[in-house]
Parts: C-alpha cells; structure tokens; sequence
C-alpha cells in the first residue's frame, strides 16, 4: 500500500499526534514486518508524510506512559520500543483489512483518460483500470485483450441505446454474434453512422485476436502505441453513442 493511501484512508491528518505516530508504527510494520521502533525511525515517518517532527522526548513519554500507552520498552534493546500486543490487534481489527483489498485496481490514465472515461459505468471502469495496469506493467498482450473486450462491449452497448440491438443477435436471439460479425455490421449501419474511425475497427479487433488466439505471437509496447490515439477516438465515439458522454 503506498503511505497517501494509507494517510487519506485512516484520516491521519485529523489524528493527534500520539495516534500518528501509532498508525505510522503500524504502516511500517505491515510493509516490513518489523515490530521494534527507533524513536529516530518514527521521526522520520512523520517527515516522510509531511507532518512536523514533533519533540522525540515528549513522544516517547506519552506513547510508553500514561493514559495514551501504546508501546513498552524492547526487551535487551533500550533504544527502541514495540507495540503492547492487546494494542497491536485492536489496530490490525480496525485497519487491517487495508491490506486485504481484492477489488481496487491502482492505475493512472497510462492508456485511457480515466478523468474522462470513468465513472459511467461500473463495469467499464474496471476494464478501464485493467488496462492501464496491464500497459504500465509491460503486460501487452493482457491490455490488448482487454482493449478489444472494452472495444465489443461499447459497440454492443451502442446498439442497445440505439434500439438496433437484434441486428447483432445471434440465431437464438439471446445472446450476440462474434466481433467480427458485429464490426462489418458497424462499419455499414446506416442507424448507427460511425465516423471514419469505423477503418481502424478492425485493427483494435485483430490486435486482440493476436494477443488471445496466435500461439506464437506476443504484443510489444508497440503494438499498444500504434493504435492508442485511434483507440481514444474511438471511445469518444462509441462512448456517445452509447448514451454514456450526459
């Protein structure tokens, strides 16, 4: 976890100061397992977050005594200090869960413009955020499946808004023909009326393909590169004919 998620999450800013340097301890812990704290170590932390440093003294007085006692002395080691267990756990009850998300995807617009294409739907931000974190992890061929999933899943979401969607259902009427099928069918709807950007569908379908289906073949940063702009025009398109730009 990085330390700005962890300050805005915790609310540490609002903490007093005996609290700070508690939650502090407890970051470094659960990001290095270590469980003895120099006061040097904690005064750093605080600079690291961009609080004061407070007086070490003082600090050390309050965290080790009195009313606010969350630490004792190391055993065999009088230069540092280590969480009461009772103290420890209260604060893993309460934050340790921190450390346990499994839904949210760390990213930054590497690709697509999460300011500009987030939070419309759900679903799509999780694609959105997938292949962000696949590119800025060299992980090619993933954001390329992804980029050609995001791509069939607008077009599809298009017709529906545009109450076409049966042209591009399958022979059971309850499911939807394959990409290529639902491309051509783009390319030339005259409901849907796609821009010039419809000649690069079936290069963002294909880069896909490769990634997924070709034994042999593996997705550079180049692959990706070559087609982002084309890609980024073409969900402003699809974005508004989606209904999904109000």
């Amino acid at each position: 976890m990085k330390i700005l998620d962890f300050i805005e999450k915790t609310e540490l800013t609002e903490k007093s100061e005996c609290e700070k340097a508690k939650l502090l301890c407890y970051f470094h812990y659960k990001e290095t397992t270590e469980l003895l704290f120099s006061m040097l170590l904690i005064l750093s932390l605080f600079v690291q977050c961009g609080f004061n440093t407070p007086n070490s003294s003082r600090l050390k007085n309050k965290l080790t005594k009195g009313k606010e006692k969350a630490f004792v002395n190391s055993k065999g080691k009088a230069t540092t200090i280590e969480f009461i267990p009772a103290i420890l756990q209260s604060i893993e009850k309460n934050y340790g869960l921190l450390w346990k998300d499994d839904i949210t995807i760390e990213s930054n617009s590497e690709i697509i413009d999460e300011q500009k294409f987030v939070g419309k739907r759900k679903y799509l931000d999780q694609l959105i955020h997938q292949i962000n974190r696949s590119y800025a992890n060299n992980c090619y061929d993933a954001a390329a499946v992804l980029m050609r999933r995001l791509f069939e899943v607008l077009l599809v979401l298009s017709y529906q808004n545009f109450g076409i969607d049966d042209q591009i259902k399958d022979s059971t009427g309850n499911g939807y023909i394959m990409l290529d099928g639902i491309v051509k069918n783009a390319k030339n709807n005259q409901t849907l009326k796609i821009s010039r950007i419809k000649s690069e569908f079936d290069t963002f379908r294909m880069v896909g393909n490769f990634s997924a289906h070709n034994i042999t073949y593996t997705a550079g940063k180049k692959d990706i590169d070559d087609i982002k702009l084309n890609y980024r025009v073409m969900l402003e398109e699809l974005y508004s004919k989606a209904g999904l730009t109000t």
